[in-house]
């Protein structure tokens, strides 16, 4: 008798197959659709967290690689996603370790933005080596590099990648001046010049003095582009300045013209997916961009939170068109206009009803109107032509003051008005600080429609880089990162959720069941958006905030998405808190009763939900039971020695079916999650709004 040996290799990754595929994308359309969700779907993912095989992993991702598109073109179908956000994408430079995109640069790019691969092509008359790009990805010896990205192998100006750039720049020069390369890039710099000069001069200059804090410079360095300097005195040191280092300004311009040219490339490949590309416009200004246009800037005042330590523009003449500080923005929001298909304006409420801290203590809120509002879409309008839509801006208003004073007794919000101007944009929600009060209801889709708020005019989702990650919540672990309010945001959340969702609340205290509640309510929004690290079920906080990030800054904004994506996202909707899209949708239809009324296209909905739950255990079938049918007979004929060996592995089986049963209708909290579970009901508007986001620089 022959015994087939068991597989302990089991599959963790229930992939659909094309001929399911196929079906499962048309019930995913579907049903979105009925659920109501039929605008904006974005997936938020830091471009230097993307995948990258081992044979080119440089150490940061970068979007116009074979490995990124891969990898979107893969997700899309899951998830089902229609736009790419990714945060801001300029120079990073290393703060104690930590190298965080809120601290960049706003006009320019980052090296990181450059795909090595692609200068080993015709397309780029192959300045690049296959040896030296091999270099690189050799030189990416961190421990961690499969897991956290590694800036310092690509954005340093002492990297591995900075060497073979200028090994690239050299061939490029060389190259005859009639190539299509070297005319694109005379037309670019012709195009950007008002910008990318004085950043030339600034990297010179840092070099010159050993530290790019122009504070520390002597002369007239230090004030070369103040109004107290004579016109003649700055072009005479201008020119002096470059013909000292004529390599080194256009090596820089030639760093920011490849990379404007391959995330261009990248986004074009998004589009040719379906796929529109959102950027996202930082609040702040870098301290050569502040250098180079003083007059726009304020430096007694801070925008936002004191300990953000963003420098503001001079809002007592921002309204002023032609105003420095109106052309210096402007020209951000220009060049956004001119990389993105969408923008996401960082600190929008910045725009409209600015917070300014005092140098010397204090602050003030001033109101705006919608005077810079209309100024920036203007500029987007005049950039785009006729693809410009008012809805592809998208300012993240929560946290700012940004409602109408509907106030009652001991400030607790009551109405939830928002000010016409903002009324009239998209703004971005999550879910995060979702909670019931007997006065208000606030963070879900729900509440915001409640509250009169139009539904084109409004994006939510279970959270974003600055937000507690959703397993956290889930197993209602302390949020340590913000200041005051509610650090535990699970229970105030569990009475709302399972109003909406028409659920059994007390199911909700089970974290994996948490979790998918929270997945499916931004379901029913018109716009909705998803981060990643929730997406794969993550725990660790991706902006650690604060005085946190002085631990692993290395880990702060750097955790890398792996090789083995598919692997991953699929372990982690097995697990219960990664996005199924399917089951999400499943209790869209209970709650809104359209299991009823569309009773096929639900029973197609379960199936596809189930069989992405499926972790390949073995399921006790009419195909097993006959199995034990023929080797019960087969014992009783050959002797009760085998006849017992049956049994014990019979029972064995069952056993073990029992606990994989177990564990999958209800799901253990790992150790490492088990926190405290008693928590305030929830937060009142006022706590939310004194718990704005904090951010790291």
């Amino acid at each position: 008798m022959l015994v087939s040996s068991v597989n302990s290799n089991l599959s963790f990754t229930r992939a659909l197959n094309s001929k399911e595929l196929k079906e499962f994308k048309a019930i995913r359309d579907k049903g979105k659709q009925l659920a109501g969700q039929t605008g904006q779907s974005i997936f938020i993912v830091p471009d230097t967290c993307l995948p990258q095989t081992a044979g080119t992993n440089t150490g940061v991702g970068n979007l116009s690689s074979n490995s990124a598109q891969e990898f979107f073109n893969y997700m899309k179908d899951y998830l089902g996603f229609n736009r790419v956000e990714v945060l801001p994408q300029g120079e990073l430079h290393s703060n104690n370790g930590l190298y965080s995109p809120y601290s960049s640069t706003a006009l320019s790019l980052g090296n990181h933005q450059i795909n090595l691969e692609l200068l080993m092509q015709d397309d780029f008359n192959k300045i690049l080596l296959p040896e030296e790009y091999k270099e690189v990805v050799d030189s990416n010896t961190s421990p961690n590099k499969d897991t956290i990205v590694n800036h310092k192998n690509v954005t340093e100006e002492y990297s591995a990648q900075e060497k073979a750039l200028r090994k690239a720049y050299t061939r490029f020069k060389n190259l005859n001046e009639q190539t299509q390369l070297k005319k694109d890039f005379k037309n670019y710099v012709m195009e950007n010049s008002d910008w990318l000069e004085p950043k030339a001069i600034y990297k010179i200059l840092s070099k010159k003095y050993g530290t790019n804090d122009y504070e520390y410079w002597h002369g007239i360095d230090p004030y070369l582009y103040e109004s107290a300097i004579k016109p003649e005195e700055r072009t005479e040191r201008i020119t002096q300045i470059l013909k000292e280092n004529p390599d080194e300004a256009e090596y820089y311009k030639f760093k920011q013209f490849m990379a404007d040219k391959h995330l261009a490339i990248g986004k074009k490949k998004l589009n040719d997916m379906g796929i529109k590309l959102t950027g996202d416009c930082e609040i702040n200004f870098s301290k050569d961009e502040i250098w180079a246009d003083p007059a726009a800037f304020n430096r007694n005042r801070f925008i936002g939170e004191k300990d953000w330590g963003i420098i503001s523009l001079d809002y007592s003449t921002i309204k002023d068109p032609s105003s420095a500080s109106a052309q210096m923005l402007k020209k951000k929001v220009e060049l956004c206009a001119k990389r993105y298909d969408a923008i996401r304006f960082d600190v929008g409420w910045a725009y409209l009803k600015p917070k300014l801290h005092h140098y010397a203590g204090g602050f003030e809120t001033q109101y705006l109107g919608d005077s810079v509002l209309k100024f920036i879409e203007q500029t987007v309008k005049d950039i785009k032509g006729n693809d410009y839509d008012l809805n592809n801006l998208i300012y993240e208003f929560q946290g700012g003051e940004i409602f109408k004073s509907d106030y009652q007794s001991g400030a607790v919000f009551k109405t939830g008005r928002l000010l016409n101007e903002a009324a009239e944009r998209v703004g971005v929600y999550d879910t995060a600080f979702m909670h019931d009060t007997p006065y208000d209801i606030w963070g879900s889709n729900d509440a915001f429609l409640k509250r009169g708020w139009s539904p084109d005019k409004f994006v939510v989702g279970v959270g974003n880089h600055d937000t507690q990650p959703l397993r956290q919540i889930a197993n209602n672990i302390r949020d340590d990162a913000i200041t005051g309010g509610d650090r535990y945001h699970r229970n105030g959340a569990i009475k709302p959720l399972a109003d909406i969702l028409k659920l059994d609340p007390k199911k909700l205290s089970n974290p994996i069941e948490y979790a998918k509640a929270k997945w499916a309510e931004p379901m029913m929004a018109k716009n909705n958006m998803m981060f990643y690290m929730d997406v794969f079920g993550r725990e660790e906080r991706f902006n650690m905030h604060g005085q946190n990030t002085t631990v692993h800054p290395e880990k702060n904004f750097a955790y890398k998405i792996p090789e083995n994506y598919k692997e991953a996202y699929h372990k982690a909707i097995q697990e219960g808190y990664g996005f199924n899209i399917m089951d999400s949708l499943e209790k869209v239809f209970k709650a809104k009763g359209l299991d009823k009324t569309e009773p096929k296209l639900y029973k197609k909905i379960v199936k596809f939900r189930d069989i992405l739950y499926d972790n390949g255990a073995p399921k006790n079938s009419s195909k097993y039971t006959k199995a034990i049918i023929i080797a019960g007979v087969a014992a009783a004929a050959t002797g009760m020695v085998i006849y017992s060996f049956i049994s014990r592995s019979k029972k064995q089986t069952q056993n073990n079916e029992k606990i994989q049963t177990t564990e999958n209708s209800i799901p253990q909290t790992p150790k490492a999650e088990v926190r405290q579970n008693t928590a305030p009901a929830g937060i009142n508007f006022n706590d939310f709004l004194n718990a704005t986001k904090a951010k790291s620089v």
